[in-house]
């Protein structure tokens, strides 16, 4: 269930804008020229970056980051990749990408609507008619990549999330149609699909689901045919059931608390992929946002379609969010604002990896970075922030980039 990381909230945010009326209205999509106009971007500071990463928590074993771009470039590593034998940390080192995976669905299934053979405006009970209960309504394929379908998650009744759970049960698998199955004997978010925006894992299962139903392959073939060959992402690997991570790469651990009191560090590198078990570095990430953005993998329309966000209310937002209360997810990626610089990208999280890349529309800077929480999945909000802070607004900040 790797593909259901918590979303990113408080971590990157503009300043000063007034929360909108809490009503839907028309999404906006970004044209040729907003995509293109930028603020200046403020010189890259290494020193900052490497201060930044280096800022990482006990709780954190190993960081590795990478900035790109004609702006500048930088990478960097803290920690070690194996707490035994204090291996370093390799800058070119794979780790696990979590729901960084969902943009490679997304790309997948935007492809297939370019290529007629999805319409977005339609239901997706009509391609996948025994998948959702017959009791809801119609949800559309647009509405299970911008977040807006309503869509129940899976709980921890569903799934072992206890830190011992998580070490016994990491091989087990859970096909795409259990995780559905399970996550929709929850009520729904919402009542009305498109009424609203919330981040999580259970529209992307379905839109997996549906890439598997219309090739007749498995959504990790088809992203690695249509994505991962194509733009020659050598150490990019979509796994279906092998457990291990290829080449070098930081191992995975978790803190498992002990019956006599203390606790134990469990080393869980070896895991089944699961649902979003794709494995990366952040040359191959910081490739395919680019080849994304310049559109070798999207038409402008495909693309477009990408980068809208409903301007629908975020449930459960606030002020705090990126979107101030508003939706700030597009059909995959998510639009944050660090230090008056707008920047897209998505944030992931699996058993002992966490992981992101944003890149600035315009290309000039881009990162990527990956780093090993021993506190299971999730991420550490205050570690991301200083990176993103460091990267993109050449300060680093203690609570959030404002």
């Amino acid at each position: 269930m790797a593909l259901a990381c918590t979303a990113l909230t408080a971590v990157v945010m503009s300043t000063g804008v007034p929360a909108a009326p809490a009503v839907a209205a028309p999404s906006q999509r970004p044209t040729a020229r907003s995509l293109s106009v930028a603020p200046a971007l403020a010189p890259l500071n290494p020193a900052a970056l490497q201060q930044a990463i280096s800022s990482a928590p006990d709780r954190v074993t190993a960081v590795l980051a990478r900035v790109s771009g004609s702006a500048g470039r930088w990478t960097g590593t803290f920690g070690t990749a194996d707490v035994t034998t204090q291996a370093p940390v390799e800058p070119e080192g794979r780790f696990r990408l979590g729901s960084v995976t969902k943009m490679f669905i997304a790309t997948v299934v935007l492809q297939l609507a370019a290529e007629h053979r999805v319409d977005l405006h339609r239901p997706v009970q009509e391609y996948l008619p025994d998948v959702l209960p017959d009791t809801y309504p119609p949800i559309s394929v647009r509405r299970l990549l911008n977040y807006t379908s309503g869509l129940a998650e899976l709980t921890e009744k569903d799934l072992p999330m206890d830190p011992q759970g998580i070490v016994e049960h990491r091989f087990d698998d859970h096909p795409l149609a259990e995780l559905v199955a399970k996550a929709v004997r929850h009520p729904r978010l919402f009542d009305e699909p498109g009424s609203m925006q919330s981040y999580g894992a259970t529209g992307y299962y379905v839109a997996a689901m549906l890439v598997e139903k219309l090739t007749g392959h498995s959504y990790q073939q088809e992203i690695t045919n249509r994505i991962v060959r194509p733009l020659r992402l050598r150490h990019t690997t979509a796994p279906e059931i092998d457990p291990t991570i290829p080449g070098p790469h930081a191992h995975g651990y978790i803190t498992v608390p002990q019956p006599c009191g203390g606790s134990c560090l469990k080393d869980i590198t070896e895991q089944n992929p699961g649902a979003g078990g794709m494995i990366s570095t952040t040359a191959d990430l910081d490739r395919f946002m680019t080849e994304l953005f310049r559109g070798r993998l999207l038409s402008p329309a495909q693309l477009g379609e990408m980068l809208t966000v409903p301007d629908v209310p975020y449930l459960g937002g606030s002020d705090r969010d990126p979107g101030h209360g508003r939706a700030y997810y597009g059909a995959g990626p998510m639009r944050a604002t660090v230090g008056g610089i707008t920047v897209w990208g998505k944030t992931g999280s699996t058993f002992g990896y966490t992981d992101g890349m944003f890149v600035t529309p315009d290309l000039r800077r881009r990162l990527v970075y990956s780093f090993n929480p021993t506190t299971g999945g999730g991420n550490d909000l205050a570690l991301v922030n200083r990176i993103l802070s460091a990267a993109f607004a050449d300060r680093l900040a203690g609570g959030r980039a404002q």
